[in-house]
């Protein structure tokens, strides 16, 4: 009896034993107190799928940190040390993954931070002129907090042209090294650069054909031989020429051509540009502390310069003709005045994507003032133009709206083909590549009537090989016409309210167009618009899904298949006109005939002399 009791206590002191080690191995998450006994890991689960990654991060700002990735248990929790950094540089960071019942997992991975770079600082050349006086150039921009900047010989007095130093270093960001050149110029100096600036000036007039196509300037659109122009007898439709400039074209065509002519007096004014910079030199070396103003005469001309701070001007006449030019050494802006004795002023002022012109001329006995404006936007330009003829209280004004592109130019102007048409907007489209009409689109309105009509060049529609035009009336078209060797007139069908014939659905007629042609006098060559009357093609654009079927029945023996217009044409044409025509609407009555009148103004005082 006293063994079997003694082995039962023996049981229990063994059993509550246990127990009491287990409670003191560690609690519900794992975690010891570290003065108890830790959990015996035998039995224990292991944490799978999880671990921590290196980062490497570019400095910004903000702190850092890493975590780990997995899925962990639930309940189970991370310890983390060595997060939540900012400032460059390299750190160990460390997790500690805990769970009762689970191995504690240890983690390492590697934090870093590297150096930013700077950003949006600028660090530009600058002139000044010697005035005994330190002078010196600084980084522009926003530096980051904690940024030092070290200049190298910078600070200057004595004239010189110096290269200067600027470091930027900052324990977050690499190290940037920029060099920008100090000038420091005498009073001779500045005077002489300020004289080759207006020289600039001289020579680098404006191109307004700069501001279209290539292949839409006068010696690429210049026909060696002159297309067909002569239609009593049949022509195949090929030989009719592509690059003709229309009606509301040609106004843009006369208003550069006038600009061109003007321009060329400046020319002549270029080339005594050096004897003048030499007298000016000879004038500054004697006067070096005088030369905001300067008089002489070279090459037949008396000129003037006067000089203010960055603004340039140069004044230069003869019996036949006074210039003025100018320049903007802050804006890059040059600005002009040429006014020939008894003929043409014209005004301008222009940079390198815009240019603004006005022309003031008496031609053929008629008043004429026109203005142009190109804005150019990369590949893109949009110009805006105005026409008066005659009076200010009398003159017919033509208004438009220019838009170019890489693919197509159009213009929109409101230029009449009669003066008892009202219309709400012509517009012509080119091909920019080619140089090419395509044809138009015109809203008018005739006795009340509102048309929308479509024209094309006869060689865009199929089926039209021929065409011969005689001047005999022939119902609404002031000529007859005949088309593919027919010896019946081209027959059309009208449009009739109440019984009345209002219009035609489709018609060909002669349109104003004019070619370039290119004359060779003397070994030079030079280009001639010459004016031209061609056959088109219109179409009411309600029609123009009937046309090819309409043509047919009425002309049964000149087809032997529906004529069907170029699609591609076609959807040029009609593409833009809405927005165009919004456009034009909105600039047409914008400039007023006494507004350029004033922009061309007149002629400086200096010249009355």
């Amino acid at each position: 009896m006293k063994k079997l009791l003694a082995f039962l206590l023996s049981a229990v002191m063994t059993v509550t034993a246990g127990v009491t080690l287990g409670a003191c191995g560690g609690s519900e998450d794992g975690k010891t107190d570290g003065n108890e006994q830790q959990q015996p890991e035998q039995g224990l689960k292991t944490f799978t799928g999880i671990s921590l990654a290196d980062k490497t991060v570019t400095y910004n700002g903000q702190a850092q940190s890493l975590a780990i990735s997995g899925v962990l248990p639930e309940g189970a929790t991370v310890d983390y040390t060595g997060n939540g950094k900012t400032d460059a540089g390299e750190y160990t960071v460390t997790a500690a993954v805990y769970k009762n019942g689970y191995k504690t997992l240890n983690l390492a991975a590697n934090l870093k931070i590297v150096k930013a770079q700077f950003t949006g600082i600028t660090f530009e050349d600058k002139e000044f002129i010697a005035d005994k006086q330190p002078h010196k150039i600084e980084v522009a921009g926003t530096l980051p907090q904690g940024t030092s900047v070290t200049y190298e010989n910078n600070n200057k007095t004595d004239a010189g042209v110096y290269e200067v130093k600027a470091t930027l270093t900052n324990k977050n960001y690499e190290t940037l090294t920029l060099t920008a050149t100090l000038t420091i110029k005498t009073k001779v100096q500045v005077a002489v650069d300020t004289a080759k600036n207006i020289v600039n000036a001289l020579v680098n007039k404006p191109d307004p054909w700069s501001f279209m196509p290539e292949a839409l300037k006068l010696e690429n659109m210049a026909y060696a031989n002159m297309p067909a122009t002569d239609f009593t007898s049949f022509v195949n439709s090929g030989a009719i020429g592509t690059k003709a400039i229309g009606k509301q074209m040609n106004v843009l065509y006369d208003s550069l051509g006038y600009a061109a002519t003007a321009l060329g007096y400046v020319d002549k004014v270029t080339a005594v540009g050096t004897t003048i910079a030499d007298l000016y030199q000879s004038y500054i070396n004697k006067n070096p502390d005088n030369y905001k103003e300067f008089s002489g005469e070279a090459g037949g001309f008396k000129f003037k310069i006067t000089l203010d701070g960055e603004h340039s001007k140069l004044l230069a006449g003869n019996s036949t003709v006074s210039i003025e030019l100018g320049y903007d050494g802050e804006t890059g802006e040059r600005t002009g005045r040429i006014q020939i004795t008894g003929g043409v002023a014209l005004k301008y002022g222009y940079s390198e994507n815009r240019l603004k012109l006005a022309i003031k001329a008496t031609i053929n006995g008629v008043g004429e003032l026109r203005q142009i404006e190109f804005v150019r936007s990369g590949s893109a330009v949009t110009g805006y133009m105005y026409e008066y003829l005659g009076t200010e209280n009398t003159a017919l004004k033509t208004s438009a709206v220019i838009s170019s592109n890489a693919v197509k130019t159009v213009i929109m102007s409101n230029k009449r083909e009669s003066d008892d048409l009202i219309i709400n907007g012509y517009e012509e489209v080119y091909d920019s590549l080619t140089g090419k009409f395509l044809g138009g689109e015109v809203q008018e309105t005739v006795k009340t009537a509102d048309y929308d009509t479509l024209w094309f060049m006869l060689g865009d529609v199929s089926g039209f090989n021929s065409v011969k035009v005689q001047d005999v009336k022939n119902g609404m078209n002031a000529d007859t016409v005949y088309v593919n060797g027919g010896s019946a007139s081209f027959e059309v069908v009208r449009n009739k309210i109440a019984m009345v014939e209002t219009s035609r659905k489709f018609d060909i007629e002669m349109k104003d167009v004019w070619y370039v042609q290119a004359v060779t006098e003397n070994g030079e060559v030079k280009y001639d618009k010459v004016k031209a009357e061609i056959p088109m093609i219109f179409v009411q654009k309600s029609d123009a899904a009937n046309f090819g079927s309409m043509v047919l029945e009425k002309n049964p023996n000149e087809f032997t298949t529906a004529p069907v217009i170029s699609a591609a044409n076609k959807s040029k044409i009609e593409a833009d006109y809405s927005s165009i025509q919004t456009t034009f609407n909105a600039i047409k009555t914008q400039v007023t005939y006494s507004e350029i009148d004033g922009y061309v103004g007149t002629a400086d005082s200096y010249f009355s002399n």
